[in-house]
């Protein structure tokens, strides 16, 4: 989700903030896969295996979808923010969360380099009863999903109450 100058998407307006389509599992390919020889470095924290194996998360190509839509447009419609939310159930694994810094790294080069001076925040918003959580995937590869330090966010909705996690990546310059 891209919220712009505080407008929050809804289904069919992209004009003035955008709501990305929502990705399958194992739908990821293209920039952010950190594998392919085109597309966005792998961090030397992040494991050839780990990066593999998470090539296709749905992560993938919803980050890439967001940063299109911003480039191409958000950074020319705000005047203020671009707040981007990625939405998931258990948050993002290690291979993930490396995208997650590698786009916002990218969303912030973009805008410097159309001279934009807006606000930009990336964070991760889950719901899991843990705040992280560590596994293992495929052969045995080590990942945690989700961030030890997000936050615990309590919500009633309908009458019903739970708690999800928030994570704001830590400000870029």
């Amino acid at each position: 989700m891209v919220i712009v100058d505080g407008n929050v998407p809804s289904e069919g307006d992209a004009e003035h903030c955008y709501l990305t389509p929502v990705a399958a599992p194992r739908s990821g390919q293209g920039y952010y896969t950190l594998t392919a020889k085109d597309g966005a470095q792998r961090p030397p924290e992040i494991s050839p295996d780990e990066a593999k194996l998470s090539q296709s998360d749905s992560e993938v190509a919803v980050l890439l979808e967001a940063y299109e839509w911003i480039t191409d447009q958000g950074l020319q419609v705000a005047t203020e923010s671009i707040e981007v939310i990625l939405i998931s159930n258990i948050g993002p694994c290690t291979g993930c969360k490396a995208r997650l810094q590698i786009f916002y790294g990218d969303l912030l080069a973009a805008a410097g380099e159309v001279g934009s001076k807006v606000l930009i925040t990336v964070e991760s918003i889950y719901n899991t009863p843990e705040a992280s959580r560590n596994r293992t995937r495929g052969n045995q590869i080590p990942t945690t999903y989700g961030y030890p330090d997000s936050v615990a966010t309590p919500y009633t909705v309908l009458g019903q109450q739970g708690t999800y996690w928030r994570y704001q990546l830590p400000q870029l310059h």
